[in-house]
């Protein structure tokens, strides 16, 4: 059974793969050759916490020493990095069509008010439809290769509109969301 996702960016990634025209390689060394056609190995490497060497001889098919974390790692880049006008394409559809783009995440918040910050300790098992406009401006860091810090603020902002400030009246102050413990983070689109 593989582990949750609790990265935003490969939880983006995972829902891009849906919209494929056609499949990457699947093994390790079909994958390297792909992504070298693209990248340079010295600057593949650190990502994928390898030597440029190390990256070169597994991609000739020489992977007697390819350790499952690197294969894992290849993977993520793989899904960080196929098909990218696909990818691009499908988000415009989602979003000029008024598409859904459903977050579901068991995460812990911290909420911050006027007369402070509240740590809410359970564990909260959340699926919601973000507003058209956060969506937009996910897409749009994932698409510039955003850090995790700010994929979740905008995530965290997203999901305080759509789940928690949905029925305050629309002159009341709303709190600020910030995810604390993210746990498992799935979207649907």
């Amino acid at each position: 059974m593989p582990l949750p996702n609790t990265s935003i960016a490969h939880a983006l990634d995972l829902a891009d793969a849906r919209h494929w025209t056609r499949l990457p390689p699947t093994r390790p060394a079909a994958r390297l050759r792909h992504l070298l056609r693209t990248q340079s190995p010295d600057a593949l490497a650190p990502r994928l916490f390898a030597y440029p060497e190390a990256l070169t001889r597994w991609a000739e098919g020489d992977t007697h020493d390819l350790q499952p974390t690197h294969a894992t790692l290849i993977e993520h880049e793989i899904y960080r990095t196929w098909q990218p006008h696909i990818r691009h394409r499908a988000h415009q559809q989602i979003l000029d069509h008024d598409g859904c783009v459903t977050a579901q995440l068991h995460a812990r918040f911290r909420f911050t008010t006027l007369s402070g910050e509240f740590d809410d300790p359970r564990l909260l098992r959340v699926t919601e439809d973000l507003p058209a406009l956060h969506a937009r401006h996910l897409f749009d860091a994932r698409h510039r290769n955003a850090p995790e810090d700010e994929l979740r603020r905008i995530l965290a902002d997203g999901i305080g509109e759509a789940y928690f400030f949905r029925a305050l009246p629309l002159g009341q102050q709303q709190a600020a969301v910030t995810i604390t413990d993210l746990h498992l983070i799935q979207f649907h689109y």
